[in-house]
């Protein structure tokens, strides 16, 4: 059986404007309106420093090396009859090993913070686009009701993206 659009309570025309009113909300308005806001919110600003205070938490922690642990230094001390031995064998530093494998894991550090610092801007601009997809509808609501109506998605726009930011898809496999 055909369906008759001249049967329905409301003309077809008026029928068509509501779905063109939602399909522009929902593809072209809402969006736009959301982006705006975000920008207007310093929201990218706020995530990239909130995600640099991240990866400075995440710092491994210096590891204290004495100076001063040559041979001589530290049989001298206790030995003192034993510094012209450890002058006659080049006067060894056991440490010194330990304090360049601490210098390179502090710079193997340092370039990670560096590298990660580098795409916060892209897990921020992740974050607003998966922001927009997911709330998609909502935001067609908000933006064709004139900004009347406002879906909690919406009003909560900075959890929502905050969960956004830290969702797998803007994580990009990120260690740490």
């Amino acid at each position: 059986m055909a369906i008759d659009a001249l049967t329905f309570p409301f003309s077809p025309t008026l029928i068509f404007t509501i779905a063109a009113i939602a399909g522009l909300s929902a593809f072209v308005t809402g969006p736009e309106i959301a982006r705006r806001e975000i920008a207007r919110s310093n929201w990218g600003a706020t995530c990239q420093a909130e995600l640099q205070v991240d990866l400075e938490a995440t710092r491994a922690p210096r590891q204290v090396i004495p100076r001063g642990t040559d041979c001589s230094s530290t049989l001298g001390m206790f030995y003192p009859e034993l510094r012209e031995l450890c002058h006659a064998l080049g006067n060894p530093d056991p440490a010194a090993a330990a304090r360049d494998t601490e210098r390179l894991a502090r710079e193997a550090e340092e370039a990670r913070i560096r590298r990660l610092a580098e795409r916060s801007g892209s897990r921020c601009a992740c974050a607003e686009t998966i922001y927009i997809e997911e709330e998609r509808i909502s935001l067609a609501l908000y933006a064709a009701s004139g900004r009347l109506i406002t879906p909690s998605a919406v009003e909560n726009r900075y959890a929502a993206l905050s969960r956004t930011l830290n969702a797998p898809a803007c994580t990009f496999g990120q260690e740490g």
